[in-house]
């Protein structure tokens, strides 16, 4: 006997895990954006021909500025957010002359079409990106993968990608979106969106989380699953889809949100109130930054200055180095936004690959323990030096503390230091003022460094404990890597062992210590963050509300004891499932909902 189909209501819904990327609980139905695929004609070209191939390239990368030009006047309209200068990067690889000049050395001298020589050059500037360790720069292989499509697009004579109708208060469903597809989607009142592809700093993330859309990404064939029409959740703070969810599941995410929405508003009249802990332990919540465009949301989200900012967009926003003023003016600006709180800047983070210089680097087999950071710097010290100026004369406008990255020896520190003395030397004798007791500290992100964390305290005024990356280098795994990334975790006993040496070393030697690393913001490390006595956090903006108020919520006296039981647990599981426990414990239910751990 056949049996009879089972109704929809009965079928099982399908929870998909992806990264957590941009909170916020969405319910709403599928649009699934296919991707198309451009046909990319290959083909020989004769001398006569050259020239009319080289003109009909310019003419194409001609047409995609005016298109990102007018985007960008787009997304900044929206609900008056401010502009946002992502757009201009891309705007910058259009002019970029691997891209550009590359593409018409193959056009001449190989004789082949337009399109042909955009896809070797882009195959190759790809590549480049992929081998670089830091997930920013990886990221940067997406932002090329858009600026091509648009490109061959306007060779190929493709219309626009986006549908001209799409149903209003539609969860997007893609392999990929770039922020310009968002700028267009927006006209739509999009919900919120999921992709296969994306990490945390995309710049797609960061435009969603500029306009508060919940986002889901690298989420596993998510497209094949999904069709257009069916019901969605989408919790972006746990990074999880739901694929036709069950009655049940939809009223339980629909009270989560419902509370998440009341919460924020909660949190947000809270901002101005101290974090510190029920026994009066006293915490500074700061905030990282990469684009001045974030200011806004900095001080609207409470916090008590900036832990870290990255200074690496300046450097890859416009065609050559940025100048000393251009620099200065930059540094001053921040400064003086923050004011009367501090900014902590991080010197150039960066590799050999990545910017222009007279002198010509080979491609390197393992940039992450090759020439970066401080290590490049020091090759380029004119360009270190420019940069160790523009700080100094900034640092009148404001509270600057400056960090170097990469540190993994006395001597390097020391070297620092030496240039830092020279370029004072340069400013007295022009009679250029600058802050006489500027503060400078050292990240602490390679094992090397928190072995002899005695002898660095002894040299600088501040530490910055860089979880990201000395997970990743005292593990040996590289998070992005999908099969080992399962063993990337921040409970490793190892871990713990080594941040609490730093912090106690910080704490001997009388000097501040803070942590910058995607940890910070996490409720799930919070009590044992608090239980190494860390005095300082550093995280995106938009999670300073909700860590303020599980601070708030504990006490200190409870997360030292947490801390201690941890210290004699050889497993990171044994080490999770208890924190877990005892934080459902020892939090109040009032600032345990909206971790949902």
């Amino acid at each position: 006997m056949q049996k009879s189909p089972k109704k929809k209501s009965d079928r099982c819904s399908i929870h998909i895990r992806g990264l957590a990327a941009s909170p916020g609980i969405i319910q709403g139905p599928v649009y699934l954006l296919e991707k198309r695929t451009i046909a990319i004609p290959h083909y020989w070209i004769s001398d006569k021909e050259t020239a009319g191939e080289l003109q009909r390239f310019k003419g194409a990368v001609q047409k995609t500025q005016e298109e990102f030009t007018q985007i960008k006047e787009r997304l900044c309209r929206y609900q008056g957010y401010t502009p946002i200068s992502i757009l201009d990067s891309y705007r910058l690889i259009l002019r970029d002359e691997m891209l550009v000049k590359n593409t018409l050395d193959s056009i001449r001298t190989e004789k082949i079409n337009a399109e042909w020589a955009l896809q070797k050059t882009l195959e190759s500037l790809k590549k480049f990106f992929l081998k670089v360790d830091a997930e920013y720069f990886r990221e940067r292989k997406n932002d090329i993968d858009h600026v091509g499509e648009r490109i061959f697009k306007n060779l190929v004579g493709t219309s626009e990608e986006i549908p001209p109708h799409i149903p209003p208060r539609s969860i997007v469903i893609s392999h990929d979106l770039a922020p310009t597809d968002i700028s267009q989607l927006m006209k739509f009142r999009m919900a919120g969106f999921v992709t296969e592809m994306g990490g945390k700093t995309s710049h797609s993330v960061i435009v969603a989380q500029a306009m508060h859309l919940p986002v889901v990404v690298a989420c596993p064939k998510v497209t094949e699953r999904v069709r257009s029409g069916d019901q969605l959740i989408i919790d972006g703070s746990q990074g999880l889809v739901i694929i036709n969810p069950t009655p049940q599941e939809i009223r339980k995410y629909e009270l989560a949100r419902k509370q998440d929405e009341s919460f924020e508003k909660k949190l947000l009249k809270e901002i101005h109130l101290p974090t510190e802990t029920e026994d009066h332990f006293r915490i500074h919540l700061v905030a990282n930054m990469e684009l001045t465009e974030e200011m806004d949301s900095i001080k609207a989200h409470g916090a008590e200055g900036v832990g870290l900012y990255r200074t690496e967009f300046l450097y890859l926003q416009q065609e050559k180095t940025p100048s000393e003023q251009e620099q200065f003016e930059n540094y001053k600006n921040v400064l003086k936004s923050i004011y009367p709180h501090s900014v902590t800047i991080r010197t150039l983070d960066i590799g050999a690959d990545k910017i222009p210089t007279e002198h010509f680097y080979e491609r390197e087999t393992n940039p992450a323990l090759g020439m970066r950071a401080v290590r490049f710097c020091f090759r380029e010290k004119e360009l270190f030096k420019s940069q160790l100026r523009a700080l100094l004369r900034a640092s009148v406008y404001g509270k600057l503390r400056v960090m170097f990255p990469m540190i993994s020896g006395l001597n390097e520190l020391k070297k620092i230091k030496q240039l830092l003395t020279e370029v004072r030397h340069e400013l007295n004798r022009k009679k250029i003022e600058y802050d006489p007791h500027l503060k400078t500290g050292v990240m602490i992100e390679v094992p090397s460094a928190a072995l002899i964390a005695e002898e660095l305290a002894r040299e600088v005024d501040f530490f910055s404990i860089g979880t990201n990356d000395l997970i990743q280098y005292t593990l040996a795994i590289d998070r992005s890597n999908e099969n080992v990334a399962y063993l990337y975790n921040p409970f490793h006993p190892a871990i713990l062992r080594l941040m609490k040496r730093v912090v106690d070393v910080a704490h001997q030697e009388r000097i501040e210590v803070s942590v910058c690393g995607e940890m910070a913001s996490d409720p799930l490390y919070i009590m044992v963050l608090l239980g190494l006595g860390l005095t300082e956090l550093s995280m995106n903006a938009i999670s300073i509300p909700r860590v303020k108020r599980i601070i708030r919520s504990v006490s200190f006296k409870d997360a030292r004891a947490l801390l201690e039981k941890v210290l004699k647990m050889d497993s990171e599981i044994e080490i999770e499932s208890f924190v877990k426990k005892e934080m459902r414990r020892l939090i109040p239910a009032k600032a345990l909902e909206i971790t949902r751990f």
